[in-house]
C-alpha cells in the first residue's frame, strides 16, 4: 500500500472515529439537536429585529454545540482507551486527532456565517469555544464537580452585586471568558490524560467521570443497563447509611398488592421512614446543596423590606419549582422503566408470580397488579403537583400560567401511565417511537414550565397568547395519542390470560 493509499486511510479513519465510538441512538439524538439548534438560530437572526440579534443566535447555536462536546464527542476518549490497552497506536492517534478535525469545523461554522454579516467575532469564537470546553469538562470531570457545575448559573445571579461580572456584550467580557476558557482547557487537557492512563474502569460514586458512567451505561444496553445500575451496582456503590432498608411487615397472603410491591423490586419495595430517607439520600443531598445557592441568589437582590421572609419564600419556591420541573419528568420515566425492565427479562421469575396466595381470580389479579404498580408513583406524582401548585401560588402566576404548569405534571403522568398499560398489556413500543413521546413531552414540559416561571415579574402574558395557544394544541394532540396508546394497552392486558407474562 503506497503513502497516498495510507493518508486516505488515515483520513477516513479519524473522519469515522467518533461516529465508530458511539452508539446510533447517540448519533442520531446528537445531529437531531444540533440540527434543531442550527435551524433555531438562523431563525432567530432572520426574525430577531433586536441589533444584537447575533447574540442570540451564537446561544441558540452554542446549546447545540455544548451537547454534541458533552455526550457525543467525548466518546472518542472511550474509544482511545479501548485502543491502548489492545495496544493499538494508530486507532488511538485516530481517535484524538478526531477530536481536532471536529473541533475546527465546529468553531469555524458560525464565525463564517455571522462574519458575513459584520459582527464581532471574537465574542463569537470565545462562546462557541466555550461551549465545546465546557462540555467536554463536564463529562471529564468527577461527578461530584458537575454537580456544583449546575449551580454556577444561580450563583452568578445572586452575586452579580458582590462581584461587578462584565455583560457579555461589554468588551471586557472577553478578557474574563478568555481566562475561562483557558482553565477549561487546561482541566480537559489533563483529565482527558488521567483517564487515558488510569484504571478509570473501576472508578464508582460520585468520584467517577460521568463518562464513566455512560460507559457502563452503553455496556449493559442503554436503558436496560440505566435500570441495571439504579437497581443494582449504582445502589451497592453507596456507602451504607445510605443503604436503603426494607419494610416487610405485612406482606403476604392478607396483602398481595404489598406482596406484588416487594416483587417488583426497586423503589417499590415497602420502606421504613429512614428506609425511604436512605433511599432518597442521593437527590436529598443535593437539595441541601441547593438552598445555600438560592439563599446566596435570593440575598443578591436588592430589598427595601421584609428581606428575611422574601429569602425563605425565594428559596421555597426555587426548590419546589425546580423540583416539579425535573422530578415530574423522572419519576415518570423511571416508574415506566422499572415495569418495563420486569416484564422484559426472559426468566421463570415473572410467571410465577401468577401463583403468588391471595391474588383471587382474573380480575382481582389484574386490579392487585395495577394498585401495586400505580399508587406509589401517583401519590408521588400528587404531592410534586400540589407543590408546584403551591409554587404557583406563591408567585401570583395568572391563570393560562397555572394552566399550562398544571398541563406539564399530568402530560408526565400521561406518559407514565400510558407506558406501563402498554408493557403490562404486551403491546410493544418501538424504540424511535417512545423517544419521540418522550422528546416530545420534554419540549412541550420545559415550555411550559419555565416560561411561565421565569416571565413571573414582567406580566407579559397579554402578548404570549398566540404562544400559549400553540402550547395548548400541543397538549391536545400529545394527549390524543397517549389516550390511543393507554387504550391499546388496556385491551391487551384484559386479552391476557394473566398479566404475569414475559414480553
Amino acid at each position: 500500500m503506497n503513502t497516498a493509499a495510507r493518508s486516505r486511510l488515515s483520513f477516513a479513519g479519524v473522519l469515522l472515529a467518533p461516529w465508530h465510538s458511539s452508539r446510533r441512538s447517540l448519533r442520531w439524538l446528537t445531529l437531531a439537536i444540533a440540527l434543531a439548534c442550527g435551524l433555531g438560530a438562523i431563525a432567530f437572526g432572520v426574525l430577531s429585529p433586536k441589533a444584537d440579534w447575533w447574540m442570540g443566535s451564537t446561544l441558540i447555536y452554542a446549546i447545540g454545540v455544548g451537547y454534541m462536546w458533552a455526550f457525543w464527542m467525548p466518546t472518542l476518549l472511550l474509544l482511545a482507551i479501548d485502543a491502548r490497552r489492545l495496544c493499538l497506536p494508530g486507532m488511538q492517534r485516530a481517535a484524538a486527532y478526531s477530536v481536532w478535525l471536529y473541533a475546527v469545523p465546529t468553531l469555524a461554522a458560525p464565525m463564517l456565517a455571522l462574519g458575513l454579516c459584520g459582527t464581532d467575532l471574537r465574542y463569537v469564537a470565545e462562546l462557541v469555544a466555550l461551549a465545546m470546553a465546557g462540555g467536554l469538562a463536564f463529562v471529564l470531570l468527577p461527578r461530584w464537580c458537575a454537580m456544583t457545575l449546575v449551580f454556577l448559573p444561580a450563583l452568578s445571579s445572586g452575586l452579580r452585586h458582590l462581584v461587578h461580572l462584565p455583560p457579555w456584550s461589554d468588551p471586557r467580557w472577553l478578557a474574563w471568558g478568555g481566562l475561562a476558557l483557558l482553565v477549561l482547557l487546561l482541566v480537559d487537557a489533563l483529565r482527558w490524560r488521567q483517564l487515558l492512563r488510569s484504571d478509570s474502569d473501576n472508578e464508582l460514586g460520585l468520584g467517577s467521570a460521568m463518562l464513566m458512567q455512560m460507559r457502563r451505561q452503553s455496556m449493559a444496553g442503554g436503558w436496560n443497563g440505566l435500570q441495571q445500575l439504579d437497581s443494582g451496582q449504582m445502589i451497592r456503590q453507596r456507602p451504607d447509611w445510605m443503604q436503603p432498608r426494607a419494610d416487610l411487615r405485612g406482606a403476604g397472603p392478607q396483602s398481595p398488592v404489598r406482596a406484588l410491591r416487594v416483587a417488583l423490586g426497586g423503589w417499590y419495595v415497602p420502606k421504613t421512614l429512614a428506609g425511604h430517607l436512605r433511599a432518597a439520600a442521593p437527590v436529598l443531598l443535593p437539595m441541601l446543596a441547593y438552598i445555600p445557592v438560592m439563599a446566596i441568589m435570593q440575598a443578591g437582590e436588592p430589598r427595601h423590606d421584609h428581606a428575611v421572609r422574601s429569602i425563605l419564600l425565594g428559596v421555597g419556591v426555587g426548590m419546589v419549582g425546580w423540583l416539579g420541573v425535573f422530578g415530574g419528568l423522572m419519576l415518570a420515566a423511571m416508574a415506566a422503566l422499572v415495569v418495563h425492565q420486569r416484564w422484559k427479562r426472559a426468566n421463570a421469575e415473572l410467571p410465577l408470580l401468577a401463583l403468588l396466595p391471595g391474588l383471587g381470580g382474573g380480575t382481582a389479579r389484574r386490579h392487585a397488579l395495577l394498585r401495586a404498580a400505580f399508587a406509589t408513583p401517583m401519590r408521588l406524582q400528587a404531592l410534586l403537583l400540589a407543590g408546584v401548585l403551591a409554587t404557583a401560588w406563591a408567585m401570583h402566576l395568572p391563570g393560562p400560567a397555572v394552566l399550562l404548569v398544571t398541563l406539564a405534571q399530568l402530560g408526565a403522568v400521561g406518559a407514565m401511565v400510558a407506558q406501563m398499560l402498554c408493557t403490562l398489556g404486551g403491546c410493544r413500543l418501538r424504540g424511535g417511537v417512545l423517544a419521540s413521546i418522550y422528546v416530545v413531552l420534554t419540549v412541550l414540559f420545559c415550555l411550559s414550565t419555565f416560561i411561565p416561571l421565569l416571565n413571573a415579574d414582567k406580566h407579559p402574558w397579554d402578548g404570549l397568547a398566540p404562544f400559549e395557544h400553540a402550547l395548548l394544541a400541543g397538549w391536545a394532540a400529545l394527549a390524543a395519542i397517549l389516550l390511543w396508546l393507554a387504550r391499546r394497552g388496556w385491551r391487551g392486558l384484559l386479552a391476557r390470560p394473566h398479566p404475569f407474562l414475559t414480553n
